[in-house]
């Protein structure tokens, strides 16, 4: 018989279903109201029952099939994206959109080792990335992000 509890279907069920009734919980004091008068806490509720209900079936499903057994945390992985991430947050101002943006693919690209991109790629991905942002963000929401550091 195998373990249920090192099911990763069973476990990601259980974090869905987890953060819904938090969610469920922490919106409770707000008005829900109806679907004609949508409260504050109309929408915040139905996607929280939305993800208890996902979360119920996939833990139930874990249990009538055989799943992936939970692999071994890996840190490389997890420092490089959480640095990206950080350098995102911490670099925008300070150099722009364009760069902060380049510093951050690459961080993330380096998270796997077994993957070898070429440089080529790692171009193309930073172009295509950098213009659906600048096309996004800057022109089509018209947010003040700036797109070159100060000095430009």
């Amino acid at each position: 018989m195998r373990r249920l509890v090192a099911d990763k279907d069973f476990l990601a069920g259980t974090l869905y279903m987890t953060f819904g009734f938090l969610g469920l919980w922490l919106g409770r004091g707000l008005e829900a109201g109806s679907a004609e008068a949508m409260g504050a806490g109309y929408f915040p509720r139905l996607i929280c029952a939305l993800l208890v209900i996902v979360g119920a079936a996939l833990a139930a499903l874990s249990a009538v099939r055989a799943g992936q057994c939970i692999e071994r945390g890996k840190l490389r992985p997890f420092a490089l994206v959480t640095l990206s991430c950080l350098a995102f947050a911490l670099l925008l101002y300070p150099l722009g959109l364009v760069l902060t943006l380049v510093v951050s693919i690459v961080l993330a690209c380096l998270a796997d080792a077994s993957s070898r991109i070429r440089a080529v790629q790692l171009i193309l991905l930073c172009l295509i990335l950098i213009g659906a942002n600048v096309g996004i963000f800057v022109v089509g929401l018209r947010i003040a992000i700036p797109l070159w550091p100060a000095a430009f």
